[in-house]
């Protein structure tokens, strides 16, 4: 984006982009000189639709594989209880996890991948490398402490983040970094805690049940899910956000030493941490055990939780500082921003357009979802993450951003703070009005915009 000959006094120009200038609106868009290969109509979809039936296969047949694995070990009645106690904290993870990622959700389709891939492939790899790493050690089918020590935790961290590169490498342009890491990490890790927790619970159950009866198996259950459902439902998803920090933070990174570094570094965080936890349960008795969960994994599980409340705070003003980018051209007006950039402005915005039914609701959260793309689009190029290949995307969105405005029904704007002043576009642009005389853009120039003009998330 370039600026218009009047930079604010006191604004440093902005730094220069691998992708070149963008363009203020209403000026005519790059056009390639060579027009490309284009695909023959249809021919995208039909991929598309392909690589699902084969996503849904291999799904299958890994769903299939360690359904039976499971059984077998659990026997019928095993495996009806372990379902039971290992679904009962699902629902309220997953709830967790996607409130997290309500400025720009991730879409279902891969939501529900991360998930399956937890709950299927990724215990079924490592269902297999740690039976045969313990029949190597001299250790019981079941695991033992060295093989759940040094074998367990390298084998199910890289099988867990596998997906979250995947996903990353797949969604390179919509991959925004660590608050998605996260909310992967956390699916990946639902899943495999939620199949794992089956095979537990079940095969205590059925060792129980063989010796006092079906009330033993079911009371020895039931002790297992305080300790696993209940005290540490987070374990798996806690130990995989590290790989997931590592993997968000090489995606808003331009250097390559630190995007191919940062991932390594999170996957050996997340090893140790798995390992640490795995030691304490196997050689720390039942005091240990409790000891540490309470001094060490307690205010670990807290400081992330912290630690991702602050990462979706600085998202917050990221979208702002991005979209008062677009404002200085007259896509936006500054009040506006924090309709998109908060979670109080969303809300009320979302709230305003149910009084104009249906069809308004929809313009409001598209709207909303638009912007904020964009948003995280401006920010990439500005970081020189992604190049020229930006721009179409950019004008897209703006082009989008444009045509959905008029249909959104905005709440009165004193609300959200103290007033800005309008911007429009150039002379000639439907749709706006043009701004006050000699406004140079948001104060201080380029960056950043002063937190304390918009209401802070809730």
């Amino acid at each position: 984006m370039s600026y218009p000959s009047g930079i604010p006094t006191g604004a440093s120009p902005e730094p220069p982009m691998s992708g070149g200038p963008a363009y203020p609106p209403g000026s005519p868009y790059p056009q390639p000189n060579v027009l490309g290969d284009h695909p023959v109509p249809g021919t995208q979809r039909n991929r598309s639709v392909l690589i699902a039936i084969l996503i849904v296969v291999v799904m299958a047949v890994a769903g299939l594989a360690i359904f039976w694995k499971v059984l077998s070990s659990t026997g019928s009645s095993g495996f009806a209880w372990g379902l039971l106690f290992a679904f009962l904290p699902v629902p309220i993870l997953v709830l967790l996890y996607l409130w997290l990622d309500r400025y720009e959700p991730e879409p279902a389709k891969y939501v529900l991948f991360a998930l399956a891939w937890g709950a299927f492939v990724a215990t079924l790899l490592a269902i297999w490398i740690n039976t045969e790493a313990g029949k190597l050690l001299g250790e019981s089918a079941a695991g033992g402490s060295r093989a759940a020590v040094f074998v367990a935790p390298p084998v199910e961290e890289f099988a867990k983040g596998a997906v979250i590169v995947l996903i990353a490498l797949i969604r390179r342009k919509e991959f925004d970094g660590i608050i998605d890491g996260l909310v992967y990490a956390g699916m990946v890790g639902i899943g495999f805690a939620f199949t794992e927790n089956i095979l537990y619970y079940g095969r205590i159950y059925r060792a129980l049940a063989e010796e006092g009866g079906s009330d033993a198996g079911l009371q020895g259950a039931f002790t297992l899910f305080l300790l696993r459902g209940l005290m540490s439902p987070f374990a798996h998803p806690l130990f995989t956000s590290f790989t997931a920090i590592g993997i968000g933070i090489a995606v808003r990174h331009r250097h390559t030493a630190v995007r191919y570094l940062a991932p390594v570094v999170g996957y050996l965080a997340a090893v140790f941490a798995h390992a640490l936890w795995n030691g304490v349960a196997s050689w720390a008795g039942a005091a240990g055990f409790f000891g540490i969960y309470l001094v060490l994994m307690v205010p670990i599980f807290v400081g992330l939780v912290i630690f991702a409340l602050v990462m979706r705070s600085r998202e917050s003003q990221m979208i702002a500082s991005r979209l008062y980018d677009y404002v200085r051209f007259g896509w936006l007006t500054a009040p506006e921003v924090p309709l998109i950039a908060t979670l109080r402005g969303r809300k009320a915005l979302r709230q305003n357009a149910k009084r104009h039914g249906g069809q308004a609701i929809v313009a409001a959260k598209a709207f909303q979802h638009t912007a904020t793309e964009l948003a995280y689009l401006r920010d990439k190029i500005v970081r020189q993450v992604i190049g020229p290949e930006a721009l179409p995307a950019e004008k897209k969105l703006l082009d989008e951003l444009r045509a959905r405005r008029p249909s959104v029904p905005f709440p009165p704007m004193p609300a959200f703070g103290p007033p800005q002043p309008a911007m429009g576009l150039p002379p000639g642009q439907p749709g706006y009005s043009p701004g006050p005389a000699g406004y140079q853009g948001p104060p201080g120039g380029y960056g950043p915009y002063p937190p304390s003009q918009f209401p802070p998330s809730q």
